[in-house]
């Protein structure tokens, strides 16, 4: 009898990772068909970005619009355990992106906060966003118009309960679709306007500068265990062995949420995308393995400049 070859041990905390983007042109079956390359380069594991539902066609994927999803257009769960089996046989993990901070502010593809704009403050998802609704008199500013709200009239259109406005959908407030336009406007819960007044007033928190990424308030235990379940199955499973957590700086509590999460992981390996400044440490207090490396970069930059 031929002996059977044994499988490579995966490290039990990565030794070097190979960044892989993944998007609809490189869905999860292209990844698995890489691993015998990427083995062979002498990596322990691959380190994808985010995997959980995103809005279709995102080349990226944070934009995540579902947390209890492995995205479709990637291949889905099976595409994913697929990839993790293959990886594993070639003694490679796979250590994911995951985006605490925010989720896609695209109404149509985003449940929650579809619920948020269609019931208002009242909503159980209500919880989940960072709004100040008192700064907006009980609405939402959405930033999406292409013009001034007068110059765009003509271009929204009701549709059953359901707002158009080009490849845009609002939910409208229960009661409110048989309204003449303009007072049907001012029924909603959510603010129609001109992309330009989010530099001035739009009162949910987002990524940056980036109106379409709105802030999700993981402090609260309800919203962390919404949004983390999928990702604490699969690192619980042995399908994702670590993670790599987007910009934890956005958090209302870095430092509490990421002890929540090694709690919540069981102590898995995790690093962190923070942005040290010159001089600046790593808080001692935070369990995490250490950075994504920007710091290095900072010194490699400056011997390249």
């Amino acid at each position: 009898m031929t002996p059977q070859r044994s499988r490579p041990a995966v490290p039990p905390t990565p030794t070097a990772t190979y960044r892989l983007q993944l998007q609809p042109e490189f869905p999860f079956a292209a990844a698995e068909a890489a691993v015998p390359h990427l083995a062979a380069l002498g990596v322990s594991h691959l380190h994808l970005s985010p995997v959980l539902e995103a809005v279709p066609g995102s080349t990226h994927g944070y934009d995540v619009v579902d947390h209890a999803r492995v995205r479709a257009e990637l291949g889905g769960e099976e595409g994913l355990r697929s990839l993790a089996r293959t990886a594993r046989a070639a003694g490679l993990g796979l250590v994911v992106d995951i985006v605490p901070n925010h989720m896609a502010a695209a109404p149509r593809h985003n449940h929650a906060l579809w619920e948020v704009l269609r019931e208002g403050p009242g909503s159980p998802y209500a919880r989940w966003f960072d709004i100040d609704w008192e700064a907006g008199g009980g609405r939402v500013l959405l930033p999406f118009l292409g013009g001034r709200l007068g110059e765009e009239l003509a271009s929204l259109r009701v549709d059953g309960d359901v707002l158009r406005y080009h490849e845009h959908a609002f939910p409208l407030r229960e009661g409110t679709e048989g309204l003449p336009l303009p007072e049907l406007l001012d029924a909603q819960f959510y603010r129609l306007s001109w992309w330009r007044l989010a530099r001035t007033e739009l009162n949910y928190r987002r990524f940056f500068t980036i109106s379409d990424l709105i802030g999700v308030r993981v402090e609260d235990p309800e919203v962390f265990d919404a949004t983390h379940g999928k990702i604490l199955e699969l690192l619980h499973e042995g399908v994702v062995d670590g993670l790599r957590i987007d910009h934890p700086d956005g958090l209302a509590d870095p430092g509490a949420y990421l002890r929540t999460l090694h709690e919540a992981s069981g102590g898995r390996w995790t690093v962190v995308e923070k942005i040290l400044a010159d001089g600046e440490r790593l808080p001692a207090a935070w369990p995490v393995a250490g950075t994504t490396g920007y710091d290095a970069l900072r010194h490699l930059d400056g011997v390249l400049a």
